[in-house]
């Protein structure tokens, strides 16, 4: 039996790193993920806004005739 526990205890530190990595690259892929939506979000409205603003649009004239 001594030698199954020393298996396992062996095993569980390359377990426990390997659990870490995978943790960390977890964190960094779902940290890009958010951070480059947002930034792309931002980059949206910064531009609708802009084009909005420069753009010199002018209002459809509406004809006043009676609804039928």
């Amino acid at each position: 039996m001594k030698a199954g526990r020393n298996i396992t205890s062996a095993f569980m530190p390359l377990v426990l790193i390997w659990l870490a990595l995978h943790v960390m690259l977890l964190a960094v892929l779902l940290g890009m993920k958010f951070l480059l939506t947002k930034s792309v979000v931002l980059a949206m409205l910064l531009v609708a806004g802009t084009l909005f603003l420069v753009s010199r649009f002018r209002a459809l004239p509406r004809s006043h005739s009676p609804m039928v």
